[in-house]
């Protein structure tokens, strides 16, 4: 009875037992039916079958666009109608380039989902701090994907409307959307219904997949910024106790200096977590914020080119919403990533507010580690989140928009109406 007992009592400190977290079982969901539009994970044949036959699909998609491109730019183009520019049909190339990397890095990242999240696990684990759990972290988390699905599909069936226009008859609305959503890949004279379904059906699913690379940066990030906060509120706590000990009832210094050294651990520990996932998310970060910046500055240049001298309406209309999600959808990954290196210096705060004669060299030692250790993810190195880098983008989407004003003032009609809507 008694090595029973003791069985049972050790099966709870093993470290393989499962651990339960919602921020890790929420991604692992995410991951799960995010196989329905092509990304990859382990242990499902089938669907990883499907996964590879839609990446194929947008290969030969792609291979067609840039065929189409390079045959414009040695003029060998039949099709000159609406003078379509160079820039406008560089745009369906540069959409479906970024969905297939889009694939890949997301398959990649699902791939390896069950490794960083053991290896979250054992970070936990080794925390010898008793941090409390975030109770929020699962329903903020539906409510970003809720909240970026809603956007997206609102952005998305406003190209369509702009695209197809109110007075197209029923039974060319397909013929009109195929050919205006996708004029840089067929002439209008090829249409056919057999190539006009499955075309429409992989460009929602390329539409799905373009919005999805940015809410995962935004849930990983959530969970990172969780972490850090469950910490930063645990020092906060021990600082307020502290400062309400007493001399005489000071705990033992040793003591004392263990919990510290305790506390700093974690934050290094912490600090490892970061940079791993960084290593796994980087080349999504640095794809997501090489297309949210190409798309912004062609919308902004479609928009001064074409809507503002349209007569339509609608096409002004649809130019504005699509800017405005483009940049709201930038700018809330980027913010979310930022909070990632906010967090993780925001416990100097509460150390500073620290009495003085509480200080000890383990105290000292975390301030200088929180102070040098430089915590950010960053797009594989080439740049790192803060907020500030929204100033930089900003600066640099209105020199290039100039740039692309000036050399390329050529309108089109036939840019991808995908996840962007573009026309």
């Amino acid at each position: 009875m008694s090595a029973n007992k003791n069985t049972s009592q050790n099966k709870l400190i093993l470290p393989d037992q499962p651990y339960h977290d919602s921020f890790l079982n929420t991604m692992s969901k995410t991951f799960h039916w995010a196989r329905l539009f092509g990304v990859m994970s382990r242990g499902s044949r089938w669907w990883n079958l499907w996964a590879i036959i839609l990446l194929a699909t947008l290969f030969v998609i792609e291979v067609a666009a840039i065929w189409k491109v390079i045959k414009a730019l040695a003029g060998w183009a039949v099709d000159t109608a609406g003078h379509r520019s160079v820039t406008a049909r560089l745009s369906g190339t540069m959409f479906y380039s970024t969905v297939i990397a889009s694939q890949i890095l997301c398959s990649r990242l699902s791939l390896n989902w069950n490794t960083l999240s053991s290896y979250w696990m054992s970070i936990e684990r080794a925390v010898a701090i008793n941090t409390t759990p975030d109770p929020t972290i699962r329903t903020r988390m539906i409510t970003a994907m809720s909240i970026m699905a809603v956007l997206s599909t609102f952005e998305h069936l406003i190209s369509i409307i702009a695209l197809i226009g109110f007075d197209c008859p029923s039974h060319l609305i397909l013929r009109r959307y195929t050919a205006r959503s996708h004029g840089f890949l067929f002439l209008r004279d090829d249409y056919s219904v057999w190539f006009a379904v499955p075309l429409l059906f992989i460009s929602n699913i390329a539409t799905i997949l373009w919005n999805f690379q940015d809410t995962l940066v935004i849930l990983i990030c959530m969970g990172l910024s969780s972490r850090y906060s469950r910490l930063n509120q645990y020092v906060a706590s021990v600082c307020v106790a502290e400062n309400k000990i007493g001399q005489e009832n000071m705990k033992a210094e040793v003591v004392r200096v263990y919990s510290w050294r305790k506390i700093r651990e974690a934050y290094v520990k912490q600090a490892a977590l970061v940079r791993k996932l960084d290593e796994a998310l980087g080349a999504i970060i640095l794809l997501t914020s090489f297309g949210n910046f190409y798309f912004i500055c062609l919308q902004l240049f479609l928009g001064i080119t074409e809507g503002l001298s349209s007569t339509s309406t609608l096409k002004l209309v649809y130019y504005l919403v699509s800017s405005l999600w483009l940049v709201i959808r930038f700018t809330w990954m980027v913010l979310a990533a930022a909070d990632v290196h906010v967090h993780s210096r925001n416990a100097l705060q509460y150390l500073h507010s620290c009495n003085s004669k509480h200080y000890n060299v383990e105290i000292e030692r975390l301030q200088n580690q929180l102070n040098k250790d430089y915590v950010a993810l960053t797009g594989v190195g080439f740049f790192s989140i803060e907020k500030n880098i929204l100033l930089r983008m900003a600066a640099a989407v209105v020199t290039y928009e100039l740039v692309l004003i000036q050399f390329d003032d050529k309108g089109s009609s036939d840019v991808p109406g995908n996840s962007t809507g573009l026309q």
